[in-house]
């Protein structure tokens, strides 16, 4: 298949990209090939290169939870720009040019607090207010929404809390930094009321590729099948990777949030994805299923 993908530098984007480029054809232009947060540029592009591609995954975003913070509110700031504007010009040029386009969204969109907790099916009720979302939730909320507005065709596939076997110098994913931390004995507490869906990014890609062969829109959850605590993925993941979990200390994500300055972030959230697994005719892998996967890429590349 001819894939156009936007972000391929990015933790996950560029995971796909390495995978996928053995057997399909793929452009990844870095972005000063493809300004998607210039209309002009993405259509300049578009012009360009339509006959080279037919499917289009925009992995582009900014993802920092707390740097995005600083720019809560500012409708002309790269992280509005990048995640609102962008996902929009990405789907208007799709839906002009008769591409299939795959937008990566996120669970940070839903407050995941006790009074709208998850986890959430695909069809869960969109917040409303940015009340106990992220700035970053809340852009990635709107870029998701003006997907489905502009390209009723596209496919929005929603994921958390991704990890990677294979090395990023670039970022380290959260299972990484646990592993990076214990062995550096800076390990923090642990939240055992975080409630997650993680995802091994190589399930992510392999996942994406069906989406792409299957060519139908809509909300795409994309998850492990069952929800966990941060808690007891770190302990599973360092029994598995390093023979101990001693020493890991419980904290309570409840109160970190409660301190003045703190990020709202979903605290009880995660995906049900019984819907698109049945869409897809797949079984996602639990995230212990998942660990082990990691933990057996680790030591095989060593």
């Amino acid at each position: 298949m001819n894939y156009l993908i936007i972000g391929g530098s990015g933790l996950i984007g560029s995971r796909f990209v390495e995978l996928a480029k053995k057997n399909n054809k793929i452009l990844s232009p870095d972005e000063t090939k493809l300004d998607i947060t210039d209309e002009a540029s993405v259509e300049d592009y578009f012009t360009g290169n339509k006959d080279k591609f037919d499917i289009v995954i925009n992995f582009a975003a900014y993802t920092d939870v707390s740097g995005a913070e600083k720019e809560k509110g500012n409708k002309k700031g790269i992280i509005w720009r990048l995640n609102a504007d962008g996902a929009e010009n990405v789907a208007r040029a799709c839906q002009s040019y008769f591409k299939f386009l795959i937008h990566i969204s996120t669970d940070f969109i839903f407050p995941g607090t006790k009074e709208n907790p998850g986890p959430y099916s695909e069809g869960a009720r969109l917040p409303r207010k940015i009340d106990n979302v992220s700035w970053y939730g809340w852009t990635k909320l709107e870029g998701e929404k003006r997907v489905r507005s502009l390209n009723k065709g596209a496919a929005v596939v929603r994921t958390a809390y991704p990890f990677r076997a294979s090395p990023y110098p670039l970022k380290l994913d959260f299972a990484r930094t646990i592993l990076d931390l214990y062995d550096q004995k800076k390990l923090f507490p642990l939240f055992w009321d975080l409630k997650i869906t993680p995802v091994f990014i190589d399930d992510l890609v392999r996942i994406l590729e069906r989406i792409a062969k299957l060519g139908r829109g809509g909300i795409y959850n994309v998850a492990s099948s069952d929800r966990t605590s941060y808690y007891d993925f770190g302990t599973y993941l360092l029994k598995r990777a390093r023979g101990t979990s001693k020493g890991i200390k419980k904290g309570s994500m409840e109160d970190f949030l409660k301190e003045l300055g703190r990020v709202p972030r979903p605290r009880l959230g995660g995906f049900d994805s019984k819907k698109t697994q049945k869409i897809l005719g797949m079984k996602f892998r639990t995230w212990k299923e998942m660990v082990d996967e990691f933990v057996r890429q680790v030591k095989s590349a060593k």
